[in-house]
């Protein structure tokens, strides 16, 4: 069972249930400035709060379809690129393939989760076996990494 208090939690106050949480084997639960994380035993990683400049891991706000978790709420939300979506209410699972070209996705294992104030991290593993090649991961980082010294506006 997971449950969830406030700040200024008291012992006659009850706790928040999240039922998305109950009977899933959570096993650890991670806490940042503005935004949860929950592994569970199967090593899925769900993820609520705040959009926190990527700290739910959900991916690209602007790149997920409209409605789904992490992405924006309405076309026009995403035509002007507001700067934060909707908080995620709900727990979701994060993927661990965001701009990989791997054909099918990758199936990966998290086995530790961390949170800070804005970030989260995973320690995570490829269950399938399949090397993922460089130039995948290059791609990847061309995209969402800036270079130091970058003046491009995708790297402000």
């Amino acid at each position: 069972m997971v449950l969830q208090g406030e700040p200024k939690t008291t012992p006659e106050m009850l706790p928040i249930i999240i039922p998305e949480l109950q009977h899933r084997s959570v096993i650890s639960v991670v806490v940042g400035d503005n935004h949860f994380g929950a592994l569970t035993s199967s090593g899925k990683l769900l993820t609520w709060g705040s959009y926190s400049n990527g700290a739910l891991g959900l991916g690209d706000p602007g790149k997920l379809p409209v409605g789904s978790p992490g992405g924006y709420t309405n076309e026009e939300q995403v035509q002007a690129r507001s700067p934060w979506p909707p908080d995620v209410t709900v727990p979701s699972e994060v993927r661990f393939d965001h701009g990989l070209e791997a054909e099918g996705g990758v199936e990966r294992y998290c086995f530790a989760v961390a949170a800070g104030l804005m970030h989260t991290a995973a320690l995570v593993i490829d269950l399938a076996g399949d090397e993922v090649l460089p130039e995948d991961f290059e791609q990847h980082f061309e995209m969402t990494v800036p270079r130091e010294g970058s003046n491009s506006p995708d790297h402000s």
